[in-house]
Order: C-alpha cells, then sequence, then structure tokens
C-alpha cells in the first residue's frame, strides 16, 4: 500500500485492518508480560491508555520524521531530535492520563503511591515503552517500504528487458521477412509452380513469428522444424550445389528453448554463404541439462562474420538477447578460419 504525502502511512503499508490487529495483538502482549494481575479490569485500562499514547506516537513518527528521513528531506540529526521530542511529549500525555486514572479511579492513597513512585518507575518504564514501540513500528515501517521498493524495481527491471527483447526480435523479423520473399521473388520466373510451394512454406514461417515468437518458450522440434523450412526456402535462391546438412537429436520431447533463437544464426550463415558452392552445417546437442547448437559455413564474402552486419542486425543483437535470456548462463563462441565461419551456443534447457 503506497501512500500519498497527505493521507498518515500505516505500519505495514497493507491497510488499517492489519494495523490494529497489530496493535491488539501488541497490547495484549504486553499486558501478559507487565500487568500485575492481568484480569484485573483497571489494568486492562491501563493497558489500553498506554497503548493508544503509543500508537498515536508511532503513526506521528511514521508521518513527519520517518517519512522525511526517508525521502531524503530531513537530515539523521534532525531526525533523532524529532523522535526523542515526540517520545518525550507523548510519555508526558501518557503519564498524565494515569494520574487522572488513579485520581479520578484508584483513591487518594493509590493515586499517592503513583506520585511516589512516579519518578523511580513510572517515568523509565512510560519512555522505555514509548521508545520501544517508536522504535518497532518504525522498524517494521522501513522493512516493508524496503521490500515494496525492491518488488516495484524488480517489476521495473521485467518490464524493461521485455520491452527490450520485443524491440530485438522486431529486429530480427523484418531482416528473415525480407530473405524470405527475396527468395520467393527470384523463383517466379523461373518455376511458379515451385514458388507456389515456397508461399506455402512461408505462410508457415510467417505464422510461427507472428504467434509463436511472442511466446516466452516454445517446444524445440517447433523451432527446428522452422530451421529446416527456412533452409529449404533460402536454398531456392541458391545454385542447385547448396548444401545444408542437419544433425539433431532423436528425442526432443519436452524440451523448450525462447523462439526464434536459434534461426537467426542459421540465416547469418546462409546469408554470407556464396551462391556456388555454399555448404551449411548445422547440429544440435543435448547433454547434462545444457544444449549446444553448432553451426559453420563457408562464406563468399571477404568480411568479418565476428561483427554485426551492414544493417545493424548480426550477431551484436543475438548476443544482447542471450544476456537478457540467460545472463551469466550462455556461451556464443564464433570463430572465421579463411573461408570457414563457425559459431558454438550453449545454453541451458
Amino acid at each position: 500500500m503506497t501512500t500519498s504525502s497527505g493521507t498518515i502511512p500505516t505500519v505495514f503499508q497493507r491497510g488499517w485492518r492489519v494495523d490494529v490487529l497489530f496493535w491488539l495483538g501488541y497490547a495484549l502482549v504486553m499486558h501478559v508480560i507487565f500487568a500485575p494481575t492481568p484480569f484485573d479490569p483497571g489494568n486492562m485500562m491501563f493497558t489500553a491508555e498506554l497503548t493508544f499514547w503509543q500508537a498515536v506516537a508511532s503513526y506521528l513518527h511514521l508521518a513527519w520524521p520517518l517519512r522525511l528521513r526517508y525521502g531524503g528531506k530531513l537530515g539523521f540529526l534532525p531526525y533523532g531530535l524529532l523522535t526523542v521530542l515526540i517520545v518525550l511529549f507523548f510519555s508526558a500525555c501518557s503519564g498524565t492520563t494515569i494520574y487522572l486514572l488513579f485520581w479520578g479511579l484508584a483513591g487518594e492513597a493509590e493515586t499517592q503511591r503513583f506520585l511516589d513512585t512516579f519518578y523511580d518507575y513510572w517515568v523509565p518504564a512510560l519512555l522505555g515503552g514509548m521508545g520501544m514501540a517508536v522504535a518497532l513500528t518504525g522498524a517494521i515501517s522501513l522493512f516493508g517500504r524496503r521490500r515494496l521498493r525492491d518488488k516495484q524495481e524488480k517489476e521495473l527491471e521485467t518490464n524493461r528487458i521485455k520491452t527490450e527483447l520485443a524491440f530485438l526480435r522486431g529486429q530480427l523479423n523484418p531482416h528473415f521477412l525480407f530473405n524470405a520473399l527475396n527468395s520467393i521473388y527470384v523463383l517466379i520466373p523461373r518455376d511458379p509452380d515451385a514458388a507456389q510451394l515456397a508461399l506455402s512454406g512461408f505462410s508457415d514461417l510467417l505464422r510461427y513469428q507472428l504467434y509463436q515468437s511472442e511466446q516466452p518458450l516454445v517446444p524445440l522440434a517447433q523451432e527446428l522444424q522452422q530451421l529446416k523450412k527456412f533452409a529449404e526456402l533460402s536454398r531456392l535462391r541458391l545454385e542447385e550445389d547448396f548444401i545444408f546438412q542437419f544433425a539433431e537429436p532423436d528425442d526432443v520431447e519436452g524440451v523448450t528453448i525462447p523462439p526464434m533463437l536459434l534461426l537467426p544464426l542459421l540465416e547469418n550463415a546462409i546469408k554470407y554463404s556464396p551462391t556456388q558452392g555454399g555448404r551449411v552445417t548445422a547440429s544440435l546437442q543435448l547433454v547434462e541439462g545444457r544444449m549446444q547448437f553448432m553451426l559453420e559455413n563457408r562464406i563468399g564474402l571477404a568480411v568479418d562474420r565476428s561483427d554485426a552486419d551492414s544493417g545493424g542486425i548480426g550477431l551484436h543483437n543475438i548476443r544482447r538477447r542471450l544476456a537478457l535470456l540467460f545472463p551469466d548462463d550462455h556461451q556464443l563462441d564464433t570463430r572465421q578460419e579463411g573461408e570457414h565461419f563457425s559459431v558454438v551456443l550453449n545454453i541451458p534447457r
């Protein structure tokens, strides 16, 4: 429960009902521990009076010096001075009320006994009880505020990560769609029937991107199926000697993966492959709770594939997405040796 500057904060930031239960429990514990005869009506009245003033002092402390201190508007020494003044003032109020109770209910003898023991017993008791109540409620309130702030910061961070992941997926999708459409465009004048089949495969890929890519996890089998569809679609705009080989596990039942995680790697590999004599080999292994995806291709351009491509969508984008999905628990290694470029991705499964 958050509070504005014009309202009195509660101890637990969960509404007044919780606070009422707290004060009832607090009064009961203090009464059982300190009341000479717990079931005596007079002692019950004294406990109620003490608890009332302690509650008033506690809420004034929460609403004024503690709120200013927590908001950074009050230094430590002024805060301490105000807190001490609150304890002293309401201890005096409580002592005055107790004197009036003795005077009105207990008779002259008991009232005189109260006055005789006032400085030796009642002053330390009143100050100690008041200070303990103010300190306890202040500590509970600070702990609750800190937990609430941590929760809000965590929610903000989660929303930020979700937004950034959606942005990264949005960067990948147009790039992928452009390549797929280009493949079909090249095929139309050569073989209209094959282009029609390719368009059907493209619609499946588009459906996967539009609907499945928004899910946090998808079955690994679906992601692998999209890899094969994209490879077949890309093969259409390359020469017939283009080779794509993929070694996958026999059983991937129950294994999930963030969507569109492997496809950009294959997309980059095919994009940089030569139109003649192109070859892309891929393999996926599931070992001891880890997933390892390996990809190797022959490059047709004299470029450094470790950098992002000219469109700004490349391995840098993929690395950022991995850092958000698997912080400190992933590995993406790239290596270029002559005309061969390889990628090894290792993530938990």
